[in-house]
């Protein structure tokens, strides 16, 4: 291989890691995020006993953060502080990656899910630059994700909440509501996490 093959590989590799779009689509860029002002937001809304840590029932009323917090606590004792909230959050911001193609497999009782509607909520303490992305899952469970008002597919780092919806003709909702309207089911989508979403329905209603 040339030197001048090399030096375009590594051109190729640092575009796709700023988020960086073919040349006949434009740019889309990182959702504007203030990592200290939305830390403070997320203990100012799970923080319920006001001790300055959300501990496991608060990481329960937020799906993102339970699921993520191997990756925000760097004191591994099990809580989260608004410091590591928003060391984790400046990783966004330093990345600088505006949208990345990402993807989720869902099984109901171990088969593949067909036909459903997938939403990814950002959480609100990220701020109103984060938006929606929606899917629906093809014959094998797969959804990819496209944003709100954006035209190219793929999801901005960040934690959202999971609702996952299928309705039979007459509108009655075939998923339990522990999956939508209630759901208990959150990821974190970033840089260093980005591979083997999964997620295991189970039609119980707990």
């Amino acid at each position: 291989m040339t030197r001048g093959m090399l030096i375009g590989l590594a051109l190729i590799g640092t575009a796709l890691a700023v988020g960086c779009t073919p040349a006949n689509k434009r740019r889309v860029d990182a959702p504007s995020l203030s990592p200290s002002a939305a830390a403070k937001r997320a203990m100012e809304e799970y923080d319920a006993n006001k001790d300055g840590f959300l501990d496991a029932v608060e990481l329960s009323k937020s799906p993102p953060l339970k699921s993520a917090l191997e990756k925000f606590d760097m004191n591994h004792d099990g809580r989260l502080s608004a410091d590591e909230i928003e060391a984790r959050l400046r990783t966004y911001s330093d990345n600088n990656i505006g949208m990345m193609g990402t993807a989720a497999k869902f099984t109901l009782d171990d088969l593949p899910l067909e036909g459903a509607t997938v939403t990814l909520i950002p959480e609100a303490f990220l701020g109103p630059s984060f938006k929606r992305a929606t899917g629906v899952t093809d014959a094998d469970g797969n959804a990819w994700f496209k944003t709100e008002g954006e035209t190219v597919d793929g999801v901005a780092c960040g934690l959202y909440r999971v609702e996952v919806s299928k309705k039979e003709s007459g509108g009655k909702e075939l998923i339990p509501a522990k999956y939508n309207s209630q759901t208990t089911l959150g990821f974190e989508l970033a840089q260093d996490k980005r591979t083997g979403l999964s997620f295991q329905l189970t039609s119980a209603s707990r």
